[in-house]
């Protein structure tokens, strides 16, 4: 049986890379590609391939494979890197259509699509967001993952599964800041704030959300790309729902001494994610937060 071939854009990133990586551990022979990729990014079983894919598309040595997974993708805000709106959502989209029209062209078995939670507005739901919610965020963000969930579906050959997957709050090993993420998540900012010995800060309303350990997403989406497609955005994530209080103090308790600070509410925060109920993932088991913590102090990977 022939090796089962990837393709991983934005494989320089926290999430492109969990996933690159990941699907190499599984077995998988994996093309990342990225525009950048850091001195410390190694991974066995990657072929790393520099390319711009805004301005070069796909370049013609990325040999087909059997799934494409399209996770490159611009999170910092247009005012933060100092662009239009408009600029924004073509700095997300071009790369797109370039990976769209590769698939067009090459026809891979499997597309996964990986959009997000962010689609959605504070107030789309009152309790959890399922994938029967309509998401209405406006932001550019919002827009060009809104735009992605449409685009992808539509402009592939239909002999290839299309899984377009919400991913929602990820922490995990390798999470640093980078011009197309200048934000990390909440986890890997407490944990940074515990190490030099300053206080977390939590917010005074203890917002609940949903927290997926990105170990977990490459085994995950094999899953899900051995099947048919949903027909439908899904929600890919874990099940587990932590308070930010209730996170904050996991962290402290992983470094003795650390001190939680109540900070002002900045802004609504929309309803945890609920996984979707899809076949392939039935019985999956996601790491919990805790033991997520636990893998990333001791610098290993929790399965």
């Amino acid at each position: 049986m022939s090796p089962r071939r990837a393709l991983v854009t934005g494989a320089g990133g926290f999430v492109g890379r969990a996933l690159a990586s990941g699907l190499a551990d599984l077995g998988w022979q994996v093309t990342g590609l990225d525009r950048a990729f850091d001195a410390t990014w190694h991974s066995d079983g990657v072929h790393r391939v520099v390319a711009d894919l805004d301005h070069e598309g796909i370049p013609p040595e990325v040999p087909e494979v059997d799934l494409v997974v399209h996770a490159a993708w611009v999170t910092t805000d247009a005012e933060a890197l100092g662009i239009t709106a408009a600029e924004h959502v073509a700095l997300n989209l071009r790369p797109l259509l370039a990976v769209l029209e590769h698939g067009a062209r090459t026809r891979p078995a499997a597309f996964a699509f990986l959009s997000s939670s962010g689609v959605f507005d504070p107030a789309d739901a009152t309790e959890g967001l399922t994938d029967a919610h309509r998401p209405t965020a406006t932001s550019p963000y919002a827009a060009a993952k809104r735009a992605g969930e449409l685009l992808v579906p539509a402009t592939l050959d239909p002999r290839t599964a299309v899984h377009v997957v919400r991913l929602g709050y990820l922490f995990g090993p390798g999470e640093t800041a980078r011009p197309s993420r200048l934000g990390v998540s909440l986890v890997a900012g407490w944990l940074a704030a515990a190490r030099e010995g300053r206080p977390l800060a939590v917010r005074a309303d203890d917002p609940a959300r949903d927290w997926t350990f990105t170990p977990d997403l490459a085994p995950a989406l094999e899953r899900l790309a051995a099947g048919p497609s949903a027909g439908r955005p899904i929600h890919l994530g874990s099940p587990h729902v932590v308070r930010d209080g209730a996170l904050a103090a996991l962290v402290a308790a992983e470094v003795p001494g650390t001190e939680r600070v109540s900070v002002p509410a900045d802004g609504p925060v929309k309803p945890p994610m609920v996984p979707s109920d899809v076949p392939a993932l039935r019985g999956f088991r996601w790491t919990d937060p805790a033991a997520g913590l636990q893998a990333l102090m001791a610098g290993g990977v929790a399965r």
